[in-house]
């Protein structure tokens, strides 16, 4: 929907999901935290969204309330919360990843390991249609230079490094995993070949190394020292409804995996605006690690979201609600 036509329903929906009382408490200022954990269809609804005036511009969640956090259910809040991580890797405890290599993407190179994809790779059977993502190039050398600049290692795997073998064998003992890439949902098999598109292989015929790195193999990765990943990519929050068990989601996988936390979006990502999000919010959390502060991971992406809602190419919601935090802040 566009924006006008968005807001009354967003308006109701403000009304209808929050009772009176609450609403006045909400907008009050007096609210630290907003912590939503949503069932069936709501949880594709990023609260922050909801429009609590309408007036002659919207007044969103996001301007007048607390920042908001999301979990699966309060059991699994609580395991997060209470979950034991591994030590991190010191000398890079950040791995970031952007800006793969897909095949066809209308930037050949001879010196590209794309050029012999198999045609009964996955690439092949989308046709090609996976373009170039090049401010994910920008994003990651933006969360390298924030971290970097403040003593924090970081290891980038960039372009034709961008494979999902490297991922997998690099991500273990990262405190920060960061990838800015596509992101695919599969709503034919309950999302089990939903998957983040990398830089194929040089075996990308081998599923192990084909460039999609599935939500059953996410669920294998070693994530035990994460304290938060970050999903730049499209649909990584949204998934098919499993009765009794919420929704299956590539963040729900990340989490199953051992990050404590996951920010991840509920739709379709404009590539400039959510490198914008995620550099502002990557910013947030390296300044609190530099002065050795707790980090407030939910006041960092509402800032995020803040700074690009004010930018009047960005100011639909469209642009900046679609990241949501998973997991306790």
């Amino acid at each position: 929907q566009s924006v006008d036509q968005a807001i009354p329903t967003l308006a109701q929906l403000w009304r209808l999901l929050i009772p009176e009382a609450e609403r006045k408490q909400l907008t009050s200022g007096d609210v630290g935290r907003l912590i939503v954990m949503p069932d069936g269809p709501l949880a594709m609804l990023p609260f922050e969204a909801l429009v609590v005036e309408r007036g002659d511009a919207p007044t969103y969640l996001l301007d007048a309330g607390p920042p908001v956090h999301y979990g699966p259910s309060a059991t699994v809040m609580l395991n997060l919360r209470q979950r034991a991580g591994n030590a991190s890797n010191s000398e890079a405890p950040v791995l970031s990843v952007g800006d793969p290599n897909y095949p066809r993407s209308g930037e050949p190179s001879s010196e590209s390991t794309n050029e012999g994809i198999d045609s009964g790779t996955r690439y092949a059977s989308l046709g090609g249609q996976l373009p170039r993502l090049p401010f994910t190039a920008w994003e990651s050398s933006w969360v390298n230079d924030v971290f970097a600049k403040r003593g924090f290692g970081v290891e980038r795997l960039i372009g034709e490094q961008a494979t999902e073998a490297n991922v997998r064998t690099q991500s273990a003992g990262r405190r920060y995993l960061h990838l800015a890439c596509h992101g695919l949902a599969d709503h034919a098999h309950g999302n089990l070949f939903g998957s983040l598109a990398l830089t194929p292989g040089a075996a990308a015929s081998v599923p192990a190394d084909d460039g999609f790195l599935t939500l059953a193999e996410i669920y294998e990765l070693d994530l035990r020292s994460c304290e938060l990943t970050i999903l730049s990519a499209c649909n990584t929050n949204y998934g098919p409804q499993q009765r009794g068990e919420g929704v299956w989601t590539l963040s729900r996988g990340f989490l199953v995996a051992g990050s404590r936390r996951v920010v991840a979006s509920n739709w379709v990502v404009d590539d400039q605006a959510a490198a914008s999000v995620i550099s502002y919010f990557a910013s947030g959390i390296a300044n609190a690690e530099e002065k050795q502060q707790p980090v407030d991971y939910a006041q960092s992406l509402n800032a995020a979201k803040k700074w690009v809602r004010q930018q009047e190419k960005w100011s639909s919601p469209y642009y900046w609600a679609t990241f949501v935090l998973v997991g306790p802040n």
